[in-house]
């Protein structure tokens, strides 16, 4: 007999979250429950569990956002219950320069935006990631200083997808500088950080955003904050209908491109049998 499995996931029905877990689970007998913010996301769980009818299993399935580091192979990381994506954010497995360019063909908007072949949308999702490099380095290096939730991952108010202006974008200085602001106001929770351990975090990541390769490898689809990504994209390309393509990209979502979903998906297929 078949046990009883549940997902618990970010955002609610009709989130990337959602939508993108329904592809993956879509020939199996589980339930997919929304819970809204990944903060309290375990008290959350917990009262699911009790309330509604308990099931046999359970997972909690997020991004990683910049709580948890990339891994070196594109794998799942585990914390107890919880899988953490390989890629930092769900809207990162939505771009691809193929299915960008098969939208802009289908909505003939290759002539407004210069985006006549997938050369093109490779050339303009670089520019697009270069723009915010410097900032994802910041957000990462926060990450891994901070006690997780606690001071965030940008000196900013309104959280991903809001981007700094062009010129603070661009300075390395400047990013370095408001970001150490940050960790300085948070110095009762990182006593064990000094500013040198805070460069030379920095310079590391620096120097991963900074190879070329990084960008002709399309790394940046794995390590920079996705919403942040479709910001600086919207920034190049104005008045895309970024909504209408995160519509299409989901309707064509192919998940067994990706390692860590295949693997997500055996391991809920385990959990049943």
């Amino acid at each position: 007999m078949s046990k009883t499995v549940k997902i618990y996931c970010e955002g609610k029905k009709g989130s990337h979250d959602y939508d993108i877990l329904e592809k993956i689970v879509s020939d199996l007998n589980v339930s997919i429950q929304p819970i809204g913010s990944k903060k309290g996301a375990g008290s959350a769980i917990q009262v699911y569990e009790q309330l509604a009818e308990k099931s046999d299993s359970y997972l909690f399935f997020r991004d990683r956002d910049f709580d948890v580091p990339v891994p070196p192979m594109p794998s799942l990381t585990m914390d107890n219950y919880t899988y953490f994506s390989y890629r930092t954010t769900i809207e990162n497995y939505l771009f691809n320069k193929t299915q960008f360019h098969d939208f802009v063909l289908k909505n003939n908007l290759q002539s407004r935006y210069q985006l006549n072949n997938y050369v093109d949308v490779e050339n303009v999702f670089i520019r697009a990631a270069k723009a915010i490099s410097y900032y994802q380095a910041i957000r990462h290096t926060m990450g891994k200083m901070r006690i997780p939730t606690d001071f965030g991952t940008t000196w900013l108010t309104t959280g991903s997808g809001s981007l700094p202006n062009l010129e603070e974008l661009e300075s390395k200085d400047y990013c370095k500088e408001k970001a150490w602001e940050k960790v300085k106001a948070a110095k009762s929770q990182t006593d064990r950080w000094t500013e040198q351990e805070f460069n030379n975090l920095l310079e590391s990541f620096f120097k991963i955003f900074e190879d070329e390769t990084f960008y002709s490898n399309s790394d940046f689809l794995i390590w920079f904050q996705g919403k942040d990504f479709s910001t600086a994209l919207s920034r190049l390309l104005p008045e895309f209908p970024m909504k209408s393509y995160y519509k299409f990209a989901k309707e064509y979502f192919d998940f067994t491109q990706f390692d860590d979903l295949v693997e997500f998906q055996k391991l809920v297929k385990n959990r049943i049998e």
